[in-house]
Parts: structure tokens; C-alpha cells; sequence
């Protein structure tokens, strides 16, 4: 087996060279069908999931039921994103798939009738079976790249940008197509319109609580255009149920999670994986970017879109940050073995600074259409480098624990969601834009200290003769 190099560990990958992967990859028949199938299983259930999403603090609006909600959805995947390695290993990471759908199915439903009785406990069982959700995702992909690049004889690196440029271009694309269909159909609908208060305040400088800004007379849609909405999202669930119950195969478990642990020692395991330093120091990028998106999935449809220029816009405007991201996650995937990690993470750091920048100073009222747009589009190929990205990262520096490596890294988005949902319904939205330059500030800053330290790591095992 040929020699993992620097470049290979920094992800600067010679594409005239085919390295194997540097550990047996597991059994697996037509590992890249199986990556085809829990990319498209995703992208039909979130695109019903993410539309929904979009439009929470805008359609539920009434005493911050929306928000409220996605914040204890969140807040119950701080909790599960820890339990994520023991579940996985008690029921397998295609049952934990399966019963996610399950959960994703009451959660469409519950919004029929929005209310804290409903609302509220069907989001916190969401999100307790979201941990295991994303993390048996990573493991998937991670397991089929292995095999695939085992099979193909090709670079991991390589092979695992392209499954993950496939999986979040199919991830993405359900911002596209979800959003136009929840616009079209909520374009159905009759509203009130023409009342704005000459005082109303729109963008960074709106209150918590736009609608006491004299923001614009929101006006729900008619119910049964809501049911409507909502039956084609049910029908979306349970499709990538479908999907996934009768064409996944089984994961084979993993060498490091053969074991069965306990509840306790699971979270144990999952905060130990903190004493590796190099996952300390990107845990605070992975906050940032998930704030940026908590803002841009509330803050902004309600603050920006909803508030200048009406609810049935959010579902345009958004397609378009979808659409973005799928062919960015797509595109660079494929070049990722030319320009290697570094040189996306940094491009897309910069891009997502750029947009809360703008947030910051932008006022959307009176402003041209197209200027909605350019938010969401530069968020959008932000997004499309950062998640191929990290989940390419975590399952390359880190296989020998991918599972909690994989549990941490969806742990920290959600307590970054919570935070963000929580405190936007508290703080101003300049404050919470503030605080999200900050800390990305402060994320991409730990990620080249971390870069350094595998580059000071490969150039010493190198050197072992």
C-alpha cells in the first residue's frame, strides 16, 4: 500500500495518483447505490422538513409558537446528539434512520393543527431522533466511501468529497424545489396586504418581536391552502420512509463500535472525543456556520422577506439558496482533489462573514426584488463548500472514533441552533449578528490552528523511518 503523504492528509490530493484507503473497508454490496439511497431518502423528507422550517416563524407567529418550537426541537438534539453513538449501536444506523422518518411523519402532521399541546412535544421528538439521524448519515457515507474506494482503488479523500457533493446536492435541492412548491401553493391564497405602519422597522434593527414593530399585518393563509401545503409535505415523508425501509441495507458495524456501552458511558464516550485537540479547536466553526443558518432561516425570512415584502415571497426567494447550494455542494465536490480543504474552507468562511455583513448594514425596505436574492444565494454557496466539507473532514482526521466524532459535530450545531432561536427571541438581530461575526471569527482561527497541527503531525510520522 502506498504511503499517505502530506498532501494527502491536508487534502491537497495528487489526482495522478490513486491512494487506497489507509484501513480495511467494510463489507458492502454496491456501496455507491447505497449512498444513492440515503442521499434521495433525505432529500425528500427534508424537503418537506426545511420548507416547514422556513416558514415557522412566519406562519405560527402567534406568541412565538414558530421559533419557539425549532428552539426546543433543537434543544432536544443537544441531548440526543450525545446519546447518538449507544443508540446506533443498540438499534443499528438503518432502524435509527427509519424511526427519524417515523418522527419526521408527526412532526408534518402535528402542524395541521400548531398548537403547545401539539407543536411543541412533536419537535422535541424530532429532535431527539435527529442525533441519531445525522450521525448514522455520516456513517453511511464514510462506510461507503471506504468500500467504494477500496473497490476502485482511488484516493478516500477523493471519493468521499464526491459522495458528499451527491448527498448535499440532493440535500440542498430540497430548498428549491420545497420552497417553490410552498410558495406556489401559499400564492393560492388570499391576504391582507396593503396595511403597513409608515413606523414599521425591517432588517438588523428590528425588535425581537417584529410584529410589535409595526412591522406588516402578517395575515395567515386561508387553512385549507395550509392543508394542502401540508399533505404534499406528508406525502414527501413518507416516501424517503419507503425509500429507506426497503432499499437500505443494513450497516455492518464498525471495528470502534462493536462494543455496547451504556447510555452513560455513551455520553461519556462522545465528551471524551473532546480531549482530541484538533476537534476542540473546530467545534467553534461548526457553531458559527449553524448560527449563520439559524439566522438565516428565521431572522431573515421574518425580519427581510416577510417583513419588506410578504410571507408568500419566503418560499421564492429561499428556492433560490437551494438551488445555489446543490450546484456548489456538486462542483466542488469534483474539484475538491484539485484544490484540496483549505482553499474551500477559506473561501467559504469568507463568504458567509460576507453575508452577516451585509445583514448587518442592509435596511430590505424599498429595495429592488433581486436584492433579496443575494443573501441566500451567497449563504447558499457557503453552505454547499462547509457541509461536503466537514463531513469529509470529521471522516477522514477522525475514523477511529467517527461515530462520536460524527455525534459532536451535530451535538454542537444544535446547541448553536438553540442558542440562535432562543436568543433571537430576547436580543435585537444586530446584537445576534454581532455575536455570529464573532464567533466565526473565532472558528475559522481554531480550524488553521488545526490544519497546523495535522500538517506538524503527518510531517512527523513521515520522518519515521
Amino acid at each position: 500500500m502506498a504511503q499517505v503523504t502530506l498532501n494527502d492528509k491536508l487534502g491537497f490530493v495528487d489526482s495522478s495518483r490513486s491512494e487506497l484507503p489507509p484501513r480495511k473497508p467494510p463489507s458492502m454490496k454496491k456501496p455507491f447505490r447505497q449512498s444513492l439511497v440515503v442521499s434521495f431518502s433525505f432529500m425528500f423528507v427534508f424537503a418537506a422538513y426545511l420548507s416547514i422550517q422556513n416558514l415557522q416563524s412566519s406562519l405560527n407567529h402567534e406568541q412565538g409558537l414558530g421559533v419557539t418550537s425549532l428552539a426546543c426541537l433543537y434543544g432536544a438534539i443537544i441531548l440526543s446528539g450525545t446519546l447518538s453513538p449507544s443508540v446506533i449501536r443498540l438499534i443499528g444506523a438503518k432502524r435509527s434512520l427509519v424511526l427519524a422518518w417515523i418522527c419526521h411523519i408527526l412532526y408534518t402532521a402535528t402542524n395541521f393543527y400548531p398548537h403547545w399541546l401539539t407543536l411543541i412535544p412533536s419537535s422535541i421528538l424530532l429532535g431527539f431522533s435527529s442525533g441519531p439521524m445525522w450521525t448514522s448519515q455520516g456513517l453511511y457515507l464514510t462506510s461507503c466511501g471506504e468500500a467504494y474506494a477500496f473497490d476502485q482503488g482511488k484516493s478516500l479523500y477523493g471519493i468521499l468529497s464526491t459522495l458528499n457533493s451527491i448527498f448535499f446536492t440532493c440535500y440542498e435541492s430540497t430548498d428549491l424545489f420545497g420552497n417553490i412548491i410552498s410558495s406556489v401553493i401559499l400564492t393560492r391564497s388570499s391576504y391582507n396586504e396593503t396595511f403597513f405602519n409608515s413606523s414599521r422597522t425591517c432588517g438588523a434593527l428590528s425588535s425581537p418581536d417584529v410584529s410589535s414593530n409595526a412591522t406588516m399585518a402578517v395575515t395567515d393563509p386561508v387553512k385549507h391552502i395550509v392543508y394542502t401545503l401540508l399533505s404534499v409535505f406528508l406525502v414527501f415523508d413518507i416516501a424517503g420512509l419507503a425509500l429507506t425501509a426497503v432499499y437500505l441495507k443494513p450497516l455492518e458495524k464498525r471495528g470502534e463500535v462493536e462494543d455496547r456501552k451504556g447510555l452513560l458511558q455513551s455520553v461519556v464516550s462522545c465528551f471524551t472525543a473532546l480531549k482530541d485537540i484538533r476537534l476542540l479547536l473546530v467545534i467553534p466553526l461548526f457553531m458559527a456556520t449553524a448560527m449563520s443558518q439559524g439566522i438565516l432561516f428565521t431572522a431573515y425570512t421574518k425580519s427581510y422577506i416577510s417583513c419588506a415584502l410578504g410571507i408568500y415571497n419566503v418560499g421564492y426567494i429561499m428556492a433560490s439558496h437551494g438551488l445555489v447550494t446543490a450546484i456548489t455542494a456538486l462542483l466542488m465536490g469534483r474539484v475538491a482533489k484539485y484544490t484540496g480543504r483549505i482553499v474551500q474552507l477559506v473561501v467559504a468562511v469568507a463568504l458567509n462573514m460576507g453575508m452577516l455583513l451585509m445583514m448587518l448594514f442592509w435596511n430590505p425596505l424599498n429595495q429592488p426584488y433581486a436584492m433579496f436574492f443575494i443573501i441566500p444565494v451567497g449563504y447558499g454557496m457557503s453552505e454547499g463548500i462547509l457541509r461536503m466539507q466537514f463531513n469529509s473532514f470529521i471522516g477522514m482526521v477522525f475514523f477511529k472514533a467517527a461515530d462520536s466524532a460524527f455525534a459532536n459535530y451535530h451535538t454542537w450545531n444544535a446547541v448553536a441552533f438553540t442558542l440562535t432561536f432562543t436568543a433571537g427571541m430576547f436580543l435585537t438581530l444586530t446584537t445576534l449578528l454581532y455575536i455570529a461575526i464573532g464567533l466565526m471569527a473565532l472558528g475559522f482561527t481554531g480550524y488553521i490552528i488545526t490544519e497546523l497541527l495535522i500538517r506538524k503531525q503527518t510531517t512527523s510520522e513521515t520522518r519515521v523511518p
